[in-house]
This record gives structure tokens, sequence and C-alpha cells, in this order.
């Protein structure tokens, strides 16, 4: 975590110079994150990123002569703390966009106050409510920049039951948006698909014991257990699920993605997950080694969701220039946009990613191994 966090002091340091510029030479750009709460590993990891990207324009010359100035809010990953965070953004700072959270309980509760306002919120949280109203329309200004939460469950799905698996047990914390979101599309797929669950546990964020509440699973006899989790929540059912002699696999989401193979403390084997990014491709490789070689930062696919959203950011201010409405009708354009993490192309009906691929890996010890590239359609 401190190291993280000096990665975005760092980086800062090298934009002191942007926020000195005066009113009318900068654009200001707005970052939501978690930085000092419990999902702060990803929320700064999201701001190394884009202000990776943000030193990159600015040195590059800026966008069309002018200066990004990059404002940092902490959420601490509170609703309250957000909201307040987003006003002040919004009203105070004339922010032009706002690069958004991947924590889907905090993008539920901006989404009906960002109906107030004109500024969009690029953002990566993948439950599909977080961008569509209860209408089936979508909120004005929410946008996804990675495959959704139905996406990513089918993804998930599909490869299991690809490779052998076919009984499966479910645990997800019925409290977290994250985790709801993907068990009902994962379920759905894998019975469509001729598929078992023979076990479904829910748990609330208060439980840390999870014994009791796996050894159903274990006692079904499943060949995988989904665990749609957070990092945290993660490891310790990974570790108690092991302790109870289980020796089947464990299919994640993009919290089973480095850095959990350090934090878990043991080896991964067995424990296949998401991922936005391909490490074996060149471009991301150079990346990697550049941001490791500047920060001795491991960045994860966070870093590359927020440097591509960034940089979509550029390609629009250069296009429409930075008014608000303008903006948020541009992001609702993006077409083909080739990031680090994928070919991009928003849905306008939906705010959200079209037939945007993903990576399928597992671990041998404690290295991630790139298995498939999968698209949901």
């Amino acid at each position: 975590m401190k190291k993280v966090l000096s990665l975005i002091l760092m980086l800062a340091m090298l934009t002191s110079v942007t926020a000195a510029l005066a009113e009318g030479e900068t654009i200001n750009v707005g970052c939501l994150q978690d930085i000092s709460g419990p999902t702060s590993s990803l929320g700064n990891m999201a701001t190394a990123g884009v202000q990776w990207a943000v030193d990159e324009i600015n040195a590059a010359g800026g966008v069309n002569g002018k200066m990004i100035n990059l404002i940092v809010y902490d959420t601490k990953a509170d609703v309250t703390e957000a909201i307040n965070a987003y006003t002040r953004a919004v009203t105070s700072d004339n922010v032009s966009a706002i690069v958004g959270p991947p924590i889907a309980n905090i993008a539920l509760a901006i989404a009906p106050e960002s109906e107030n306002n004109d500024v969009q919120i690029l953002g990566f949280a993948i439950d599909s409510k977080c961008q569509i109203k209860p209408d089936g329309t979508p909120y004005k200004n929410m946008f996804d920049f990675q495959p959704s939460a139905a996406q990513q469950a089918t993804i998930m799905a599909k490869y299991a039951l690809k490779n052998g698996f076919s009984k499966f047990g479910v645990i997800y914390n019925e409290g977290n948006a994250y985790s709801v979101s993907l068990q009902a599309p994962f379920i759905d797929t894998v019975t469509a698909n001729g598929g078992e669950v023979a076990k479904v546990v829910t748990y609330t964020s208060n439980d840390k014991d999870f014994k009791t509440l796996l050894q159903p699973i274990v006692s079904a006899d499943v060949d995988a257990v989904f665990v749609p989790n957070y990092t945290q929540e993660l490891i310790l059912i990974a570790q108690q699920i092991r302790a109870l002699g289980y020796e089947g696999s464990l299919i994640c989401g993009l919290d089973a993605c480095p850095p959990f193979n350090t934090l878990f403390g043991e080896d991964c084997d067995g424990i296949y997950f998401i991922n936005n990014i391909d490490g074996t491709e060149a471009n991301v490789q150079a990346m990697l080694a550049a941001v490791k070689e500047k920060t001795g930062i491991d960045a994860t696919n966070k870093f590359f969701l927020g440097y591509d959203v960034a940089n979509i950011l550029k390609g629009i201010f250069e296009t429409v220039g930075t008014n608000p409405v303008g903006v948020r009708n541009a992001a609702e354009q993006v077409t083909n946009y080739a990031g680090l993490t994928g070919n991009i192309t928003i849905d306008p009906a939906t705010h959200m990613p079209k037939g945007l691929e993903m990576v399928m890996f597992t671990y041998q010890g404690t290295t991630p191994v790139m298995l498939e590239r999968y698209s949901a359609e």
C-alpha cells in the first residue's frame, strides 16, 4: 500500500506545474477513488494509471496547448464521502469529466446524483444498475469502460464448462453489489448450458469465519466453486476451504488478479481468474516494465483501466473540447478505441462496452498463466 501511495505522490509531483497554471490554461479532470479505505488497493492503482497517462499527455504539450490538471478525491469507500466529493468536483472544481471508481456500491450511490448536472463519470463499476436506470434507460452521465458483470460472469461460466467443470458451488457476499451482480448471470449461464449448481451460500461483510458456510459446498463434491468476492474476503475463503480439505478449483473474478498471489501467502494452484490485460502482449509488457523501472511497483489491471480512460478523454477533448455536455455525448460514441485493455466500443443504449474481450488465467504456484481470451458474445 505504501508503495502504491508513493507512486501516486511521485507522479503527482511531476505535474505540480500544471496545477499552478492560471484558470483557463488547464483542463480539470476529477478522479474519484478509494485512496485510504478498504478497497484502496484498487483505487490507488486506478489513480496511478490515470496520472501516468496525464503525465504523458502534459509532457507532449497537453491537449490543444492546455495542460490537464488531475484532481484526486478520496472516497474512503464511503458513500457519504463519495457523494460529497462528487458534489465538490462538479460545483466548485469545475471538472470537465470524472474518472470513476471500480466499486459498484459507490457508483450506485452517485448515479442518481449525477442526473442533476452535466459532468459524466467514466468509471469501471460493472454492476449494470450503476449505468441503467430502473426504467431501462441509461443514466446520462454514468459510463463503464470494462465488460459488465453479466459479460464477465458469462465468460467465466462458459470457460469453466468448456474445460470440463460441470458441478459448481457458489459463495458470495449478499451485501456487496459487485458480488451479487456476478453470481446470478454465472448461475444462469451454467444451468442454461447443461451444468449444475449444487449449492449456493451467502454471507455478509461482517463474516470472517467461513468454514461452517463452506462445509455444505465441500460436502456436495463440486468440481469448482465460484467466488465473486473482493480480495480480502476471497483470501479468507480460499484459505479456509483448503483447510477443510477441498482440492477442487476456485473460479474468481477480477479480485484474484495480482497482487492476490502475493497477498495469499501460499501457492495459488487451482485458482482461476479473469483479467482485463494479457501480460504476454508486447505493448502491455512495455508498460509494465516502464512502471516497474520508474516506481518499483507492479502495475495491475486497474492501472491499465485508468490509463486507457485518461487517453480516451484526451481524444474526446481534442475533438469536441471540454464542455461537459459535449464530452458526455462523445463518450457515448467511442468506437474501436485500441486500448491496452482491449478494443473498446461503447453502446449508447447502455453506456457499457460491446464485445470487449477479457482473458482467463490460472496460477501455477504463484505465477499467473494466461489461458484463453474470451468475449461474452
